[in-house]
């Protein structure tokens, strides 16, 4: 009597387990954060990224921005996020045409003119992971952060330091939000990592 009282325990223990174990394969069959790297909606596919800006006072050919579309660093003049540097304003990011990025070439007699419009607003120190969410990212609306204060010098983050979280959109209608990891003044570098709603039409989202 016991062997068939133990017998019949162990089976409804291996019942419940497969049962609780397709209920989770039902909630979650790929036992995947539906927020993670990839997440995608009917317009906007989600990507994760980590980059370093890097500037050259004298070499505006060598310096190299972000580009969202394409996930890529590119030449700054065609990037969406571009890092700079000058006494008054510090370390700073930047959309490519900001006129303070011009000036600061234009001062070392180097020719820099930047293409890309991308509107930049300062989030301040938050956790950008709270942003990972691609129906989030593609409907947020931005509301540009201006370096000095002055839409004349463009839009950005002047004196950036380690921490600082903000909002991006870029001229052919990337979303996203980044954090700086680290800003090494020596060599002028800035690294960025977040998260980026890319439209499907985009060479990246193909």
């Amino acid at each position: 009597m016991k062997k068939i009282y133990l017998f019949m325990t162990m089976a409804m223990m291996a019942f419940a387990t497969a049962f609780t174990a397709c209920e989770d394969e039902q909630v979650n069959p790929n036992n995947n954060d539906p927020q993670s790297d990839g997440d995608e909606n009917a317009n906007y596919q989600m990507y994760s990224f980590n980059t370093t800006l890097d500037y050259t006072s004298t070499n505006p050919s060598s310096s190299k921005g972000y580009s969202a579309s394409s996930n890529q660093l590119v030449s700054q003049a065609n990037a969406d996020i571009c890092a700079g540097s000058v006494n008054q304003y510090g370390d700073f990011i930047c959309a490519s045409n900001a006129n303070l990025l011009t000036q600061c070439y234009d001062a070392n007699s180097k020719d820099y003119r930047g293409t890309k419009a991308t509107l930049i607003q300062n989030l301040g120190d938050v956790d950008i992971d709270d942003y990972r969410d691609v129906d989030y990212l593609s409907t947020m609306s931005i509301t540009p952060s201006y370096l000095g204060g002055s839409q004349k010098l463009g839009s950005g983050i002047d004196h950036i330091s380690n921490g600082q979280a903000f909002a991006f959109q870029t001229s052919d209608g990337c979303k996203g939000v980044a954090k700086v990891s680290s800003v090494t003044k020596l060599n002028r570098k800035i690294t960025i990592s977040g998260y980026v709603a890319v439209p499907k039409n985009s060479s990246l989202a193909k």
